[in-house]
């Protein structure tokens, strides 16, 4: 028997082991296993692919069965770019990132982001956060003096940077390559989808060198910590042009420990 129960905000999932059901529970996006509890903590919306995989679930009244996350929609982000074509395509990539990036946690242990960064949505409240970090040093001449096309690509780079994170399957953990996987989920959608289907805006930045620009700030931007952990061979590009250390600065900042983040503060 599987039983679910409601602790706060996530779904606490606990079985006896079953090595089929454990293969099954990976599948899940959002999930992270507790060894001391022998337990695992899902978002609230794992309910619906725990109902698809299992039959035998002994589910807590207080959970609720058609729970549904609820998506950011980037309004404020978005009214913050003054490119036409490139707002209306942010907002078409937006729209096409997995649905767990709506979803999970920033960081898959905890171990590495500040904890307005924790818990079900975080991984968007790291994106704004990081989108808020760069209008702030865009108001500091001192330290950059991009052009306002400039400031748009990092804007739209910064929102778009992780929204693959955890693969295409939803993995557990962030998958090392996915400043790659980012860049190329995006231009398998682009290009699988009939064209007549997509704005003209979208067409115009894929097209031309704006999405070159975007692409490669989003490559770069884990900056030195661009090496495989077990073999320590390079595996991301490193920034090389201001847009692309200004971007990786924004997430660097976005993701300490050390500064939690206001959200309740008009930029």
């Amino acid at each position: 028997m599987i039983k679910i129960i409601k602790i706060n905000d996530t779904l606490n999932v606990s079985f006896d082991y079953d090595a089929d059901i454990v293969s099954k529970v990976k599948t899940i996006p959002g999930r992270k296993y507790n060894p001391n509890s022998k337990s695992w903590d899902m978002p609230l919306q794992a309910i619906h692919k725990l109902n698809e995989l299992f039959d035998n679930l002994d589910i807590a009244n207080d959970v609720d069965q058609d729970y549904k996350a609820p998506k950011y929609d980037f309004k404020k982000e978005l009214e913050s770019i003054n490119y036409k074509s490139l707002k209306i395509f942010a907002e078409w990539a937006l729209k096409n990132l997995p649905d767990y990036f709506y979803e999970v946690a920033a960081s898959s242990t905890g171990k590495y982001h500040p904890q307005y960064t924790q818990g079900e949505g975080g991984l968007v409240r790291h994106t704004i956060a990081a989108v808020r970090i760069a209008e702030e040093l865009f108001r500091n001449e001192t330290i950059q003096n991009f052009n306002d096309t400039e400031k748009d690509i990092i804007r739209v780079s910064l929102m778009l940077h992780d929204g693959v994170k955890h693969g295409l399957d939803g993995s557990q953990y962030t998958v090392a390559t996915h400043p790659l996987e980012v860049v190329k989920y995006l231009e398998d959608v682009y290009f699988e989808v009939p064209e007549e289907t997509l704005p003209d805006e979208v067409i115009e930045v894929m097209e031309c060198d704006l999405w070159e620009d975007i692409a490669s700030c989003i490559k770069s931007h884990m900056g030195q910590w661009n090496t495989d952990y077990k073999t320590g061979e390079e595996i991301l590009p490193r920034p090389q042009n201001e847009m692309q250390k200004f971007t990786h600065l924004c997430d660097y900042l976005a993701s300490r420990k050390i500064l939690e983040v206001n959200f309740n503060v008009e930029g």
